[in-house]
């Protein structure tokens, strides 16, 4: 009964802040819009058809929202697990102080690291003066307002995720079992091979549909970074919901990137329980 009364309110809370609006946005999703944007309270079907019959929302907008950030996240998990691995291999002093480091970025507002990371990106920002002055070019490159500044702002975001789920995960392998693996002959890159990464897999996996869940959602990213070039999904819904003013069709954009969300948690649940075998993994190495 005691424990009842404790979590009645966060169930209240979580209830009246989120389930209820998710709710409401599902079934807004299945109303029309009137030709000043006032909601029909008819149920239809003709929001989901609508955008699923054109092929501008489903290629230039969900098609490419997934790609890029797809591409964002194989980059963010490269990026992340080598920072790391770098970490748990360093001394534990020197571990707190890089910790801090990959957290820092999260204590900055996202606006203004977006803005500071156009300036880098920018036609006579430090990466093309360096790039210039090594002779890589002969004159700027086009570095923002394109898929590949809003895909590199992206990875900027959630390398830090990455890093911190994956961390934990190696933390926790003991370092003898590669130790005894290369006393049986394995080299350094055999033993983290066949033993240290099938063992840190579910870090992987725990960081790869974080940083996907952020960036199929991002939405200062591709505004600034993309210029309004690059069209999101996330930035379509405020468009269609402000400019447009058609509550229902914006939230038919907004439940189907839901979906999407909730599609990729359902492969992560899936590989998560194939690959939580690791006494397979050593076996088989």
């Amino acid at each position: 009964m005691k424990t009842s009364a404790l979590v009645l309110p966060a169930v209240v809370i979580l209830g009246a802040f989120f389930v209820v609006p998710l709710i409401w946005v599902v079934i807004l999703s299945f109303l029309g819009a009137g030709p000043t944007g006032e909601v029909q309270h008819a149920f239809t079907l003709g929001n989901y058809v609508r955008f699923l019959t054109d092929s501008y929302y489903v290629n230039d907008l969900l098609l490419r929202t997934i790609r890029l950030a797809a591409i964002a996240t194989v980059f963010s998990v490269v990026i992340g697990y080598l920072g790391a691995f770098v970490i748990a291999r360093a001394a534990p002093t020197t571990q707190t102080w890089m910790i801090l480091l990959v957290m820092l970025p999260l204590w900055v507002n996202l606006v203004v690291r977006t803005l500071s990371l156009m300036v880098v990106l920018g036609r006579n920002g430090p990466v093309n003066q360096i790039l210039v002055g090594l002779g890589i070019t002969a004159r700027p490159l086009p570095l923002l307002y394109n898929e590949t500044a809003v895909v590199i702002g992206m990875v900027q975001v959630a390398v830090p995720f990455v890093v911190l789920s994956v961390f934990g995960v190696l933390q926790a392998i003991p370092r003898q079992l590669e130790q005894a693996a290369m006393t049986v002959g394995a080299t350094p890159l055999a033993a983290f091979r066949r033993v240290t990464l099938p063992l840190s897999v579910p870090g992987i996996l725990a960081g790869s549909v974080l940083a996907f869940g952020i960036n199929v959602e991002s939405f200062v990213v591709p505004i600034l970074l993309g210029g309004g070039r690059v069209r999101f999904m996330s930035v379509a819904a405020y468009e269609t919901a402000t400019v447009s003013n058609n509550l229902p069709f914006a939230a038919t954009i907004g439940v189907i990137l839901l979906i999407v969300t909730m599609v990729m948690l359902g492969v992560y649940q899936w590989a998560v329980r194939s690959a939580g075998r690791p006494a397979t993994a050593i076996q088989a190495a």
